[in-house]
């Protein structure tokens, strides 16, 4: 994975804390696979979708028409869905792991 993306060439223009994105930025899918629990997959697929949908996107609509501030919100946005499916794919094989436990715990 590619995480410099929407890296550090629309970080200076970006609303999004420069913290925000760092700590976004820092964990490797397959570490995270292997160490999260189900709880904490799903808390990052929850706090990597607000921050999509709640300091990406309406940045769109508030910035003006000149393509240049469009387009640094674009990227922003990529980068955000980017790491959105990453988490959300991680998720995923988790709950089916969770389930799998479960089933075979239940003799199913």
């Amino acid at each position: 994975m590619n995480t410099e993306m929407a890296g550090t060439s629309s970080l200076g223009s970006s609303a999004v804390p420069e913290p925000a994105w760092r700590a976004l930025r820092s964990l490797d899918p397959e570490i995270e696979e292997r160490v999260m629990t189900l709880a904490t997959c799903l808390a990052m697929a929850e706090q990597r979708f607000q921050m999509l949908f709640e300091d990406v996107l309406p940045r769109f609509a508030e910035t003006p028409d000149d393509l240049s501030g469009k387009a640094d919100v674009l990227a922003d946005a990529h980068h955000s869905l980017t790491l959105l499916q990453e988490s959300l794919h991680v998720t995923s094989r988790r709950m089916l792991d969770v389930l799998d436990r479960v089933s075979r715990e239940l003799g199913e």
